[in-house]
């Protein structure tokens, strides 16, 4: 008998695959109460399924959906209200939605019916509504859409026929189309693909042998070639893989046994390898996969830190924390107003910002979503809880007060 794996997207970026804690049948696959049992699986043996997205951290906005299918938003200016203002509360957005995904500033989410809908920023064509007109609302892209990777000015989209789209920016091959030229419109680049995740200038995707794929921006090792080569196409990168995400110049993976790899810039020490950054840009960089822990059920790779959650419900931080992302109490005032602040060489990353080991931050936890300076999760109760930088309201807590550890938002959150 063919088991199914439920691979579950979360926030574009993220892939929580049910099948590195167990094998499962139909939806509600994850951490399932925070507890789950480590079971290897044999590609042959297994038929991956993908899930959908339920709560989505990007630059400066989060997007969660509720039970009855509603997606609700809160933070900048683009949240999909028909008008360019920003709210420190969650707003309903539109109805029906199952999956949700935000870049930096543009949004993606798809539809029961399984149409893919886009608004905000459109500049490169990063909607795929073939202008580079800037939509305050959503508007209906394509048909036929179970999964949705927004990256920070590129889109790629996974259909029910298991073939991978994109569009938008194209700089560094991005896209993976063998081209740089900017796609206002969808372009089919693969087939056989069961998840994607779009960084800031590379994408990663896995097909449904599990082998890792990567494409475009190279220079911090970002792909895992073992090169710094810019790839405009599709290039293999590794086996056995059933869960990825795309950081802004990183890269983490779950391999099927559970245990997490990393690779790229740790210059934030976003890998989270114990290797104390002496400062110096790119010095420890990985260009090709490295271990860093077990027993990981899922991984959010954000622009300057990853969270992971391991099989026991647990939530692990790492790298930067200037912005209380991390969730661990760790923060750095901002300077007076005129005064610039000049950081000791001696820390990590020129000044002591930076967690180089996983630390532990909270239990319960079935869904993660790391943005750019801000983290939202989901624990096992449904309530959903938010931390790190807060500016524009993109915590939802009715505030603009930066959070350095995590604090309730809102309950009752539709479970992965």
């Amino acid at each position: 008998m063919r088991r199914r794996i439920v691979a579950l997207f979360i926030a574009g970026a993220l892939l929580v695959a049910g099948g590195v804690a167990f094998a499962t049948e139909g939806r509600g696959a994850g951490i399932n109460g925070g507890v789950a049992a480590i079971e290897s699986i044999e590609w042959g043996d297994a038929e991956i399924v993908p899930m959908q997205s339920v709560i989505s951290a990007g630059g400066s906005m989060s997007f969660v959906i509720k039970p009855d299918g509603s997606l609700w938003g809160t933070g900048g200016t683009r949240l999909g209200i028909g008008t360019s203002e920003s709210t420190s509360s969650y707003i309903k957005i539109m109805e029906g939605v199952i999956a949700v995904s935000d870049g930096r500033g543009h949004t993606t989410a798809i539809k029961a019916t399984g149409s893919l809908w886009a608004w905000g920023n459109n500049g490169a064509g990063q909607l795929g509504d073939g202008t580079n007109i800037t939509r305050l609302s959503p508007i209906k892209v394509m048909d036929d859409v179970i999964a949705v990777s927004a990256g920070d000015v590129h889109t790629m989209a996974i259909r029910t026929d298991d073939s991978l789209w994109a569009w938008g920016n194209n700089d560094f091959g991005r896209l993976g189309d063998g081209t740089i030229t900017d796609r206002y419109s969808p372009v089919k680049i693969l087939g056989n693909v069961i998840a994607v995740s779009a960084g800031n200038m590379h994408t990663m995707a896995i097909r449904s042998d599990g082998s890792l794929w990567g494409w475009g921006s190279n220079g911090a090792g970002q792909l895992g070639d073992g090169t710094t080569i810019d790839r405009h196409s599709p290039t293999k990168i590794m086996d056995d893989v059933i869960a990825v995400s795309a950081g802004s110049v990183h890269t983490m993976a779950i391999k099927t046994d559970g245990s997490l790899w990393a690779w790229g810039s740790n210059h934030f020490n976003q890998l989270g390898d114990g290797a104390i950054n002496i400062g110096v840009l790119g010095a420890n960089n990985r260009h090709y996969p490295i271990m860093i822990m077990e027993d990981v059920a899922a991984v959010s790779a954000g622009a300057r830190h990853t969270m992971a959650i391991k099989t026991d419900g647990s939530l692990w931080a790492w790298g930067n924390y200037r912005d209380g992302q991390l969730g661990n109490g760790q923060y750095t005032p901002p300077p007076p107003p005129g005064v610039l602040i000049h950081h000791s060489p001696d820390g990590p990353s020129g000044g002591a910002i930076d967690v180089i080991d996983p630390v532990r931050i909270m239990d319960g936890v079935i869904a993660v979503s790391a943005g750019f300076w801000h983290t939202i999760a989901i624990r096992a109760d449904g309530s959903l809880w938010a931390w790190g930088n807060n500016p524009v309201g993109q915590l939802g807590d009715n505030s603009r007060d930066m959070r350095p550890f995590p604090v309730k938002v809102l309950g009752n959150v539709l479970l992965p």
